[in-house]
């Protein structure tokens, strides 16, 4: 293999110098710094990705904050409503209740006349039937017919007990 014969090797190290050397001078010229650059832009984009998720993040953080806030006072407002209406309802059930019994009260006091002049009425009849049937039976006894003195004088002492 002419590579092992070392005669050439000062050759083959003259060449493997130039081609390492242009190599290098290509690789640091060229191609490294776009590497470079392109690590730089990647890092800068992940720093800036990083620092907008975080602010998402703190804004979310502050949108969960008002959120929870706002669900706080409407649960207080439903509260208050709530409150409000059971106190409305309750006002209303109230004065519908003394209504009733103003009503009741006044058909009462309307019956209790109304029972009061029947029962006067049912009374001042009972003294001209208890008078006939005091008569009637005295007669069908085979008693004389009393004296209508008598008959009233008996009514008022039952009356009077």
């Amino acid at each position: 293999m002419p590579q092992l014969d070392p005669a050439s090797f000062p050759s083959q190290l003259f060449w493997l110098a130039v081609c390492f050397g242009g190599l290098f001078l290509v690789l640091s010229v060229l191609v490294l710094p776009r590497i470079t650059r392109t690590l730089a832009t990647r890092k800068g984009q992940i720093d800036g990705d990083l620092a907008a998720a975080e602010k998402l993040r703190a804004d979310a953080a502050t949108a969960l904050a008002a959120y929870d806030e706002a669900l706080q006072q409407a649960r207080n407002n439903a509260l208050a409503l709530a409150q409000d209406m059971r106190a409305e309802i309750q006002a209303e059930t109230d004065r519908q209740k003394a209504e009733l019994d103003a009503k009741l009260a006044a058909e009462a006091a309307q019956a209790e006349t109304r029972l009061q002049a029947a029962r006067d009425a049912a009374l001042a009849g009972l003294d001209v039937v208890a008078r006939d049937v005091v008569g009637d039976v005295m007669q069908a006894i085979g008693m004389d017919q009393p004296a209508d003195g008598d008959i009233e004088a008996a009514l008022s002492a039952v009356q009077n007990r």
